[in-house]
């Protein structure tokens, strides 16, 4: 896939649901207990911009989501940790980061974001008396134009 082409609204859609539902298929496969569960999928909704001087209008796409209520362990949030690191290294994604400001809380937060502004972002809740345990892989394709709007 060229980079350039992640400029086209269709492509960059199908391009990221297709890294997040490779990133919830990887960490299936690396803890056995992800595998056994029904995953809730949420195909998002398309937004759009303000037409822009031109009259085309700019489109992004929210709430792409994949989710699954399921107790994890710290050391299994730790694996989940690792594989998105190195699954999102060899991406297009350029920041990856951990948010460790409510892990004692329980709550961890994993972010892969490009400087486009794509966003995947993981997030596991573990079982105490403030989550319901669970994990989401959830992102969103920022503003681009559909490919109709190129030869116009």
């Amino acid at each position: 896939m060229a980079l350039e082409n992640l400029e086209i609204f269709e492509i960059a859609s199908k391009y990221f649901l297709g890294q997040m539902t490779d990133l919830k298929d990887l960490l299936v496969r690396k803890i056995n207990k992800l595998d056994s569960m029904d995953w809730v999928y949420n195909k998002g909704s398309v937004k759009t911009c303000k037409a822009d001087e031109t009259g085309r209008k700019m489109r992004c796409k929210v709430g792409l989501k994949y989710g699954l209520k399921v107790e994890l362990s710290i050391d299994e949030a730790e694996l989940i940790w690792e594989a998105f690191q190195k699954f999102f290294k060899e991406s297009y994604f350029e920041k990856i980061e951990r948010n460790r400001n409510n892990e004692e809380l329980g709550r961890y937060e994993f972010i892969a974001r490009t400087p486009k502004g794509y966003e995947i972002e993981c997030r596991i809740y573990l079982a105490n008396e403030w989550n319901i345990p669970q994990i989401s892989i959830s992102g969103f394709v920022s503003s681009r134009y559909k490919n109709c709007d190129f030869s116009k």
